[in-house]
């Protein structure tokens, strides 16, 4: 099992600011070639995508992120002596907010294409254990990107950008969604759920879940009766770029139908917290080929394999890692963790007899790419430590949501 990716979805990064001249700011750039077309390679860490990009002859690695600006690390900030150019607010997913610095970046390189001129957050990337896990530098986000068309092969792991789709083979049975541009560049576009229009829903691949709407949307659901099958948690959802969000209650329903422009879904899952959380992540997307265009304001979805998410088997509980240890961070209610009495906040000793009682930062790195159960079992026996007291807990493997 590996944490956040299968009972609850990891958010990593949502940036949005205020200010006419930030937004003026963040709309600056350009790509230095005319007419250009290059394939670059990806690869994925914790289910988010990370791309090779060429700042003054040196190679670093950015996740590319649809839901962000562009983000650097306050170490590469540094050592490119990038000088602020402004601050700003800038709030995470969760609400929190701090004031960061921006910066413009004369150049950054992928594949050869030059991209000049495009301002950035300068951000201590490593101040969240999960994000310092990925070995990042930054980001490139969607203010960058809107430069350019983006063609994503994810069965491949191949990005085409290219400045004309006349250049790209295209089959004639995709499906196409228009989308709005947020002031940073971000894609939105308008989803229904079982007939209920959704505003503002992001096309987010600094998100590695799959469908997610607010807590707003299922109440609206469940007020019209247009939702039945749901399971309820409580726990804290997800990790912004500030660190784990607030505890809450969560939902994950099954929905009917589910469509945005001409791509319909048939019977798929979607998870329900916060109040603005309306994201489609990478783990949806990877069953497409994707191509985004910000000139014309439309997304193309080739469908490579058929999307299916009709049911979540789990033991009902999700973690967190703070000062080397463990903790329960959410439990999905009427679970096998649930109805066996784990809380959160109880800390994590053992699984399997397995020692977790105390764990390093390397450690935990692995347990998030590798998963900290190994998805072929059924059962574990879990060790738990609440209020000094140890308590031993057998728990099954079920379906919670179909």
């Amino acid at each position: 099992m590996k944490s956040l990716l299968k009972i609850t979805p990891f958010v990593f990064l949502l940036l949005s600011c205020g200010g006419s001249k930030i937004e003026k700011l963040l709309k600056s750039g350009q790509v230095d070639q005319e007419n250009f077309k290059v394939t670059v390679p990806f690869e994925y860490r914790q289910g988010l995508i990370i791309l090779k990009v060429d700042i003054k002859n040196k190679t670093y690695d950015f996740i590319l992120d649809t839901g962000a600006s562009n983000v650097v690390s306050t170490e590469l900030g540094e050592e490119l002596n990038l000088e602020p150019i402004d601050s700003q607010l800038v709030y995470g997913v969760h609400g929190a907010s701090k004031k960061l610095d921006y910066t413009a970046i004369k150049a950054i390189k992928i594949g050869g294409i030059n991209f000049s001129n495009t301002i950035a957050v300068i951000h201590d990337l490593n101040a969240v254990s999960k994000l310092a896990c990925l070995n990042i530098h930054g980001i490139i986000g969607a203010n960058l990107m809107r430069q350019s068309i983006w063609d994503f092969d994810f069965n491949n792991q191949l990005i085409t950008i290219t400045n004309t789709e006349e250049s790209l083979d295209i089959p004639p049975n995709y499906k196409e969604v228009k989308f709005f541009i947020g002031y940073q560049g971000a894609p939105s576009i308008i989803t229904k759920a079982n007939g209920m229009r959704v505003l503002n829903t992001m096309i987010d691949t600094g998100y590695n879940g799959n469908i997610s709407l607010s807590r707003i949307e299922f109440q609206k659901l469940i007020k019209r009766k247009k939702l039945t099958q749901y399971n309820t948690g409580n726990g804290i959802t997800g990790t912004g770029v500030y660190g784990a969000g607030k505890k809450e209650v969560f939902h994950q329903g099954l929905i009917d139908e589910m469509s945005f422009g001409d791509l319909t879904l048939d019977t798929t899952i979607v998870s329900f917290s916060g109040t603005s959380h309306k994201l489609i992540g990478v783990e949806f997307l990877k069953n497409y080929r994707v191509i985004f265009n910000w000139n014309t304001k439309k997304i193309k979805f080739i469908e490579i394999t058929s999307y299916k998410n009709t049911k979540i088997n789990s033991y009902g509980f999700d973690y967190s890692f703070k000062e080397n240890q463990l903790y329960i961070k959410s439990v999905i209610n009427t679970s096998s963790a649930d109805t066996n009495g784990l809380q959160l906040g109880d800390q994590i000793i053992a699984i399997n007899n397995i020692d977790y009682s105390t764990i390093t930062q390397n450690e935990w790195c692995r347990i998030l790419k590798n998963g900290l159960i190994n998805n072929s079992e059924k059962k574990i026996t879990m060790t738990i430590v609440r209020d000094t007291k140890t308590h031993e807990l057998t728990l099954n493997k079920t379906v919670v949501l179909k």
